[in-house]
This record gives structure tokens, sequence and C-alpha cells, in this order.
């Protein structure tokens, strides 16, 4: 077992916080925390990896093209793995995005 102190590990490309490979060692699964201030808009891309956010606090939508979906405080949702998405914060958030690769690959 390995302790994270997830403030240690921002990744200023995402604007996250990512416990991946390069803290663990390891390419099977990896964790995200991330903060959005209202109105701020980011867009999720898994990349062809499995994933599920899960919006600890706060109220959002997911964009795609015509389909949106509305998130509050504890619900979650499945992304398509080949697919994108725009998260958009109407209040302030805080969400965790939890994933694991489909094919093992690098990066």
């Amino acid at each position: 077992m390995k302790v994270f102190d997830i403030r240690e590990l921002y990744s200023e490309k995402y604007r996250e916080y990512i416990v991946g490979s390069a803290a663990t060692g390891r390419h099977g699964v990896y964790l995200v925390y991330g903060e959005a201030t209202g109105n701020e808009k980011r867009e999720m891309s898994p990349g062809g990896h499995d994933e599920i956010l899960l919006l600890l606090a706060g109220e959002a939508v997911l964009e795609n093209g015509a389909e949106k979906i509305q998130l509050r405080k504890e619900q979650a949702v499945s992304l398509d793995p080949d697919g994108s998405c725009t998260f958009i914060a109407l209040t302030d958030c805080r969400y965790v995005v939890a994933g694991t690769h489909i094919v093992p690959h690098d990066h």
C-alpha cells in the first residue's frame, strides 16, 4: 500500500490532480481529482480509457453535441472511451474520475 498526497500530484496540462502511472509505477488504473469554478468549461476526453466521473460537490452539465446530461452532487456517469464531452460547471464543483486502460499502452 502507498499513500498519496493528492495536492502534490497536480498536472498543469490537465489542471487536475492525477494519481497515475508516474505515482503508482503501474498502468492499470488511475484516479483524477479536479476542481472547477462556476461557469468554467473543461474538455473531457477519455482517449480510449474506461472512465467514470463522480461529481463530489456542485452542479454541472456534460455536453456532447446535442446530448446534454445534468449532474448534481454525488451522481456519476460513465464516459465513452472513444468520445469526448464538455464539462460545464454550473456552480463550484469538485469531481473524481476513476479510469482504467482498456488496451495496455504507455503514455
